[in-house]
């Protein structure tokens, strides 16, 4: 094979090997090769020149400090470049990508350059920038103003991997439109802007009220239940986080005396609703409440309600038990997932989990079905 051949050979390696790399130009002469090359997980530019030429056997190599190479063979770049960010770090250019998240995500076969060299452009944006060791999951996080958020992104084809919004947004029709990671970081970033009377909502409800679901609370939830009094829950569910106010959703859970008489309260008071005031201080009027139940800090164990099935505070899945039966005389409380288990091993378990979700194990009064979507 020509000497020629060989480098072009050489040069289609090294754009496998290093995917930041594009070819810049490319004729009879050379190939010139641009972008940036990530070494000990660090960004550095570089642009690498391969003389064709049988007369000219150096291969010229600048990287973003300044720093101008000749070396004789293409298998030397990789040993140049740790050393030259063996000098940097000993000059202090820090001033790039610390990309060294894992990821457990399966690579894709595609090969793209662009959306790398895109990458190395963004590293100034307001937040941090991290890529997995194989260079196929680009994770943005800790976001101004928003710490608790990332986005994960599958490359080349962008594609949303994992991310902290509601799981009722569907992020990837939103961005689908974008045909920049710029755009897409700037999106995203709206999109946070937007949500932010949502979490400013639900913030005051998780620390002025008792939250028993979700059991653990995450970014990615749209609805909270809480304590409303004895045996009787309310949850609240924003449809729409973009509009959470315009979008909500009321459900008062519990036996059905209870939730008779408190939704007759709740339709009363709507009329004090003041669109001014956030939501927890609005549902406080509605009720004509001073405050709703809060969570005790240290709960004693005289204080805990335990499951008259499993005799457990928490179930498995973190749940405290709820359900209860219209029997005012009956004390019996149980966790939702028992009871279905135990209507489950019933002859007539279907019928008791289709009507009316069944009755009580011990006094079989019936149960309410507003504890309908605890079975579900």
């Amino acid at each position: 094979m020509e000497s020629s051949e060989i480098r072009k050979s050489q040069a289609n390696l090294l754009l496998e090997k290093y995917l930041g790399l594009l070819p810049s130009s490319y004729n009879a002469n050379k190939v010139s090769l641009q972008g940036p090359i990530k070494i000990e997980n660090k960004w550095i530019h570089t642009k690498i020149q391969i003389s064709l030429l049988q007369n000219l056997k150096n291969i010229g190599v600048q990287t973003q400090h300044h720093h101008h190479i000749k070396i004789k063979r293409i298998s030397e770049i990789s040993k140049l470049m740790e050393g030259v960010y063996i000098e940097n770090q000993k000059n202090g250019n820090n001033n790039m990508d610390q990309s060294n998240i894992t990821s457990n995500i399966i690579p894709t076969k595609q090969k793209s350059g662009s959306i790398y060299t895109e990458i190395a452009s963004l590293l100034s944006e307001d937040c941090k920038i991290y890529l997995d060791k194989n260079h196929k999951c680009l994770r943005f996080e800790i976001f101004a103003c928003h710490k608790d958020h990332y986005l994960e992104l599958s490359l080349p084809s962008m594609q949303a991997l994992k991310h902290t919004l509601p799981d009722c947004i569907d992020l990837q029709a939103l961005i689908k439109e974008c045909k920049s990671l710029k755009a897409l970081l700037q999106k995203f970033s709206t999109f946070l802007e937007g949500l932010k009377p949502f979490y400013e909502n639900l913030a005051d409800i998780d620390e002025l009220c008792h939250v028993v679901q979700p059991s653990k609370i995450t970014t990615k939830e749209n609805w909270r239940t809480i304590v409303l009094k004895e045996r009787a829950f309310l949850k609240i569910e924003f449809k729409d986080p973009f509009a959470p106010l315009n979008t909500m959703m009321v459900n008062i859970i519990g036996p059905t005396g209870e939730v008779g008489t408190l939704r007759r309260i709740f339709n009363d008071g709507l009329h004090r609703w003041d669109g001014d005031l956030n939501v927890h201080r609005n549902l406080l009027r509605v009720f004509d409440l001073c405050f709703f139940p809060m969570s005790l800090v240290i709960e004693s164990e005289t204080a805990l309600i335990f499951c008259n099935i499993c005799c457990s505070h928490k179930s498995e899945e973190g749940d405290i038990p709820m359900v209860s039966c219209d029997n005012p005389n009956c004390s019996l409380i149980f966790h939702a997932s028992c009871l279905k288990k135990w209507f489950s091993s019933l002859k007539d378990g279907q019928i008791f989990l289709n009507v009316a979700f069944g009755t009580c194990p011990f006094c079989k009064t019936k149960l309410s079905t507003s504890f309908k979507e605890l079975f579900e």
